[in-house]
């Protein structure tokens, strides 16, 4: 019998193919795996998987014994016409494909591949150990790398139960950063979301940082707030900053809490959410002003 060579997303896919194409129950064929699939950017499939496969061939009979069997003639016309079939199992519209004969497979077989998939779909998938997950995360912000042809690296500068750090070291990283850091946070949420489909509701804290951005950001942020409470001190006028991503809102909380006579509160909705810094002192005065007129 003919080698009959397939593709798909994944190996097992490319094998169903391949059976389609022969007509035949996963048991009477023999595979041989060409190449694995390759994984792109955000898990899209980038090289599909190619596999070959046939009937595995049975000792014939002698030739008293033997008979012949008829056969339709499309199925002769087809096994004549071609001796290497490629096939990749369905069209770009998911649609099987219509070039040759395809011989359908009984409801035997496809109650045998019905109870495979459920079998499959009802095991318990593993569970992943942290240091895997911040792999998985690394491999992730590699293969991003690639895909926009930046020359970085991606260390693991951190790893708890509730936490991973990872980050991103290169030359000409500019780009990954964007605006006020839009970019390396959307690239964060990307790497979140990545880790979360691997571990759920485990995955814990996930943060990216390139070239030192954040740790340079969070530094000059605590030293304009710092500059700001001393204003506020000094005026007693409060202090409105412009809209930060919640992060960098902890940040200016977390200064002004060490700073006695100032407060700080978050006002607005996001994404345009902010920091106000105001006199302890007033506020106070606001809220004993208020407490004498209700009673």
């Amino acid at each position: 019998m003919e080698w009959v060579e397939t593709t798909g997303k994944t190996v097992e896919e490319a094998k169903e193919a391949v059976l389609d194409e022969l007509g035949v129950d996963y048991s009477e064929a023999e595979f041989e795996i060409l190449e694995e699939p390759k994984v792109g950017f955000l898990g899209l499939s980038k090289r599909p998987a190619r596999v070959r496969g046939r009937i595995i061939p049975v000792t014939p009979k002698s030739k008293d014994g033997r008979r012949m069997k008829r056969r339709k003639p499309s199925q002769v016309r087809d096994e004549a016409g071609s001796n290497n079939k490629v096939a990749t199992g369905l069209d770009r519209e998911g649609k099987p494909a219509q070039n040759g004969y395809r011989p359908e497979r009984n409801k035997d077989m496809q109650d045998k591949d019905t109870e495979r998939s459920k079998a499959g779909e009802d095991s318990p998938k593993p569970e992943i150990s942290r240091t895997e997950l911040a792999v998985v995360a690394q491999h992730f912000l590699a293969d991003l790398l690639y895909e926009l042809e930046m020359l970085a690296t991606v260390s693991i500068d951190h790893l708890d139960d509730d936490s991973m750090e990872l980050s991103i070291t290169g030359d000409n990283l500019g780009s990954l950063i964007g605006q006020k850091g839009s970019v390396i946070a959307a690239v964060q949420e990307l790497t979140r979301a990545v880790v979360q489909a691997h571990a759920g509701d485990s995955a814990g804290r996930v943060m990216v940082d390139v070239d030192g951005y954040r740790k340079k950001r969070r530094e000059a942020l605590e030293r304009f707030t710092r500059s700001m409470a001393e204003v506020v001190l000094s005026t007693g006028e409060e202090k409105v900053f412009e809209p930060m991503v919640s992060s960098e809102r902890k940040v200016v909380h977390d200064v002004v809490a060490q700073i006695e006579g100032v407060s700080s509160r978050s006002e607005g909705e996001e994404p345009n959410r902010y920091v106000v810094i105001f006199a302890s002192s007033v506020e106070e005065a606001k809220d004993q002003q208020g407490a004498e007129v209700s009673s």
